[in-house]
C-alpha cells in the first residue's frame, strides 16, 4: 500500500471502524436486554436529538460558555503554574519551602471545592474559571519543577560560561530545555481541566454543557444526556488535538 493509501487508513477509516464497533455494541446491547428508550434510547435516536440540538442557539451558548470558563481557567493555570515550577526547579531552598503545600494541595481533587466555590461565587463564571485553573495550575507545577530539575547540567555550565545571570539562564535556558516535558503536561493538564469544569456545572452553573445534562436529567430526557456526554467528548478531543498541535508548533518554531 502506498503512502496516501496507509494515511486514510489510519486517519480515516481504522477510527471510523472503532466508532462502528461501539454504535454495534450499543445497538446489541438495546436489542438483546430490550431496554427502553428513557433507559438506553437508540444511536439513531440520539443522533437524531444531537441533529436538532446544533440547531437551537441554546446548545452553542451552553458550549461557549463551556469553552469560555476552560480556556480562562486554562490560561491562568499554565502561566501560574509554569511561574511557580520554575523558581521551584531553580532554587532549592524555595523549592523546599513550598513543597510541602504543593504536595497537599495538589491532592485535593477540584470536585472537593465545588461546595466551597458555589458558597463564595455563587454560580458565575468566577468559580468555574478557578476550578479549572486550580486544576491545571499543580499538574503544571510538579511537571515544570521536575522538567527543570532534570535539564542537563552542561547547559548550565555552558549559560554560565557565557555570562548569563540566574533568571536569564532560567528562562531562556533551562524553561527551553524543559520545554518538550511541558508540552506533554499541557496536553494532559488540558484534559483534567476539561474535566473539572463541566463536573462543576453540573451542581451550579447559570448556562454550560454540564447543566444542559442535569436539566435533561431531570426531565429524563436520556437522549439528550447522551448526547450532551457525546459532545463533551468531541469537544474535550478538539481541544486536546488544538493544544498538540498548538505545541508541535511551539516546538518547531523553538
Amino acid at each position: 500500500m502506498n503512502g496516501p493509501g496507509r494515511l486514510v487508513v489510519r486517519r480515516i477509516l481504522l477510527p471510523l471502524a472503532g466508532v462502528a464497533c461501539v454504535l454495534a455494541f450499543w445497538q446489541a446491547t438495546l436489542s438483546w436486554y430490550r431496554l427502553p428508550p428513557i433507559v438506553l434510547p437508540s444511536p439513531w435516536a440520539v443522533a437524531t436529538t444531537l441533529a436538532e440540538l446544533v440547531r437551537t442557539v441554546a446548545f452553542w451558548r451552553d458550549v461557549g460558555v463551556s469553552l469560555f470558563e476552560f480556556v480562562c481557567g486554562y490560561l491562568i493555570g499554565v502561566v501560574l503554574g509554569v511561574a511557580l515550577g520554575l523558581l521551584m526547579g531553580e532554587w532549592r531552598h524555595f523549592r523546599m519551602a513550598a513543597t510541602p503545600a504543593v504536595e497537599s494541595l495538589r491532592f485535593v481533587v477540584p470536585f472537593a471545592w465545588i461546595p466551597l466555590t458555589i458558597l463564595w461565587f455563587g454560580t458565575s463564571y468566577v468559580g468555574k474559571v478557578l476550578l479549572v485553573a486550580y486544576a491545571v495550575f499543580f499538574v503544571m507545577v510538579v511537571s515544570t519543577t521536575r522538567a527543570v530539575a532534570q535539564v542537563e547540567p552542561t547547559l548550565s555550565r555552558v549559560g554560565t560560561m557565557l555570562g548569563m545571570n540566574p533568571w536569564r539562564l532560567a528562562w531562556q535556558v533551562h524553561l527551553r530545555a524543559a520545554a518538550p516535558m511541558l508540552a506533554s503536561a499541557a496536553r494532559a493538564a488540558a484534559a483534567i481541566g476539561w474535566i473539572a469544569v463541566v463536573a462543576a456545572e453540573y451542581i451550579g452553573a447559570s448556562a454550560g454543557l454540564g447543566l444542559m445534562i442535569t436539566n435533561a436529567a431531570t426531565s429524563l430526557t436520556t437522549s439528550v444526556v447522551i448526547g450532551g456526554m457525546i459532545v463533551i467528548g468531541i469537544v474535550g478531543a478538539g481541544v486536546s488535538a488544538a493544544i498538540g498541535a498548538l505545541s508541535r508548533a511551539w516546538l518547531d518554531y523553538r
